[in-house]
């Protein structure tokens, strides 16, 4: 990338709470204003596709721990 070319750094982020955050980041180059406009354009689009599909992953239902390690405090061994 020469000295010339303009660069723009875009960060989307989706969700509220840490635990159901997804971020995308995504650096788009181009030589001139009018090109990098047509690739933010789509990256944009491409982007928003990502995101649906992000978002339809999900964590398995089913249970990690086992339900009397669920609580803090001693267990049988």
């Amino acid at each position: 990338m020469s000295d010339d070319d303009l660069e723009l750094q875009i960060k989307m982020t989706r969700g509220g709470d840490a635990g159901n955050k997804e971020t995308m980041k995504a650096t788009v180059s181009a030589p001139d204003v009018e090109t990098l406009d047509d690739r933010v354009t789509d990256l944009r689009e491409r982007m928003k596709e990502w995101s649906l599909e992000f978002r339809n992953i999900q964590p398995e239902e089913e249970r990690l721990l086992a339900d009397d390690q669920s609580r803090l405090g001693e267990t049988e061994a």
